[in-house]
């Protein structure tokens, strides 16, 4: 029962899910599209692109928005993906915004 409790508190993973990010006094959520980030957040620090899937279909089995596993549902490629980085300090945590064809679809939260 303690080594189950101990496995449970030690989390080796270095990013964790975000509903939402304020920046500057406003926030951004998940489904927000990439111009309403940049208004909001301003330029990121990084920007990391890539495609997935140029020529066929992809199985969206995890809607984001609600968190949750749903029935499959086809995706028509290419899939633009881009993972945007922003520093807050050396007292915050990095976050990564990562879209989807131009949809916030997840928020992690990275180390101080």
């Amino acid at each position: 029962m303690i080594l189950a409790a101990l496995l449970f508190l030690y989390t080796p993973t270095a990013a964790f899910a975000d509903r939402a990010l304020r920046c500057q006094g406003r926030l951004v959520h998940i489904g927000d599209l990439k111009a309403d980030v940049l208004s909001t957040c301003g330029e990121p620090d990084q920007i990391e692109q890539w495609e997935e899937n140029p020529h066929g279909y992809t199985s969206k089995i995890y809607d984001y928005k609600k968190e949750r596993y749903q029935l499959p549902e086809l995706i028509k490629g290419p899939i633009l993906n881009e993972r945007w980085t922003y520093h807050l300090g050396s007292n915050r945590f990095t976050r990564y915004l990562i879209f989807q064809n131009g949809e916030l679809i997840k928020i992690e939260r990275g180390e101080k």
